[in-house]
């Protein structure tokens, strides 16, 4: 069993602008919570390979795979949480480490697979079929997908990638075949150097696509379900705050409780798709959980 937490100590891969926000956020949670007493420490990896934590007496708070991987070789009665890292990467670096499930834990970045469905169908009411392209990483969620898809009226077909030379060949049966695409992490389909290429092609078949991610969204997905930082850093606080009155046990990895919707306005103009804010579209998606 893990032993009581005195401290918590923030880790962050790089000192981004997510990450110092998460810091600022979780502080000024942790205020509002009332439990003010816990001292918070923010290491960044950019300015030290080592990482110092007070082991077995802090919670680690891992931003990033990065933090999380270097976490992960601590003491494993350290109790390490991380946060910014996609379910399967979590998989693999627990897998990978003497960890176990109640001193490592995560709120992953994906977000639940209803939740997704609920967007696409609150977007495209009359929408019947779902494409989505799998990778290497996102292969052993396939079969969720389509349970989930099926919950929602929506009849999920996968196509899988085995090589980013396949990408547009197989995107185009995608394409051809569904109403939309839908977007799933994955390293070896989506990447900096792919986004374009996905969003044209799809514009070419007036199909939409919904991503992952708000930068998704701005560079031309139709719309995206994400957590902010500040409502992950609400979590991770509540998370925090409860493992301690529960021997200090962490839960199993969760996915994010709070949620928010980016719409591409000027894409759903152009694809002549009804208007809804994103207000609204997050209502409809809460009443349908």
């Amino acid at each position: 069993m893990a032993q009581a937490f005195t401290g918590i100590t923030i880790v962050m891969s790089a000192p981004t602008q997510t990450n110092k926000a998460f810091v600022e956020e979780f502080k000024h949670e942790l205020v509002n919570s009332n439990n003010a007493a816990y001292k918070v420490k923010v290491v960044d990896l950019g300015e030290s390979e080592k990482l110092s934590v007070a082991e077995n007496s802090d919670l680690v708070i891992a931003l990033g795979v990065k933090a999380l991987e270097v976490s992960s070789k601590l003491k494993p009665s350290t109790p390490v949480l991380g946060v910014f890292t996609p379910l399967p990467v979590f998989n693999d670096i627990m897998g990978k480490s003497d960890r176990m499930l109640g001193n490592f834990s995560a709120i992953v970045l994906d977000q639940p697979y209803s939740r997704q469905m609920a967007l696409v169908k609150t977007m495209l009411p009359e929408s019947k079929n779902l494409g989505v392209l799998l990778g290497s990483t996102s292969l052993q969620y396939g079969e969720g997908l389509k349970d989930e898809g099926e919950k929602t009226g929506l009849h999920v077909n996968t196509e899988n990638l085995a090589q980013e030379s396949d990408l547009i060949p197989k995107l185009n049966q995608v394409l051809q075949a569904n109403d939309a695409l839908l977007a799933v992490p994955d390293p070896v389909i989506y990447s900096r150097e792919t986004v374009q290429p996905i969003l044209l092609t799809s514009y070419r078949y007036q199909k939409p696509v919904f991503g992952f991610s708000q930068s998704y969204v701005k560079a031309g997905a139709l719309a995206a379900v994400y957590s902010t930082t500040a409502q992950l850093a609400k979590q991770a606080v509540e998370l925090a705050n409860k493992s301690q009155q529960s021997q200090n046990l962490l839960p199993p990895p969760q996915v994010p409780k709070y949620f928010s919707v980016s719409i591409n306005q000027q894409v759903a103009r152009a694809l002549n798709i009804p208007f809804i804010s994103e207000d609204a579209a997050v209502k409809k998606m809460l009443q349908m959980e």
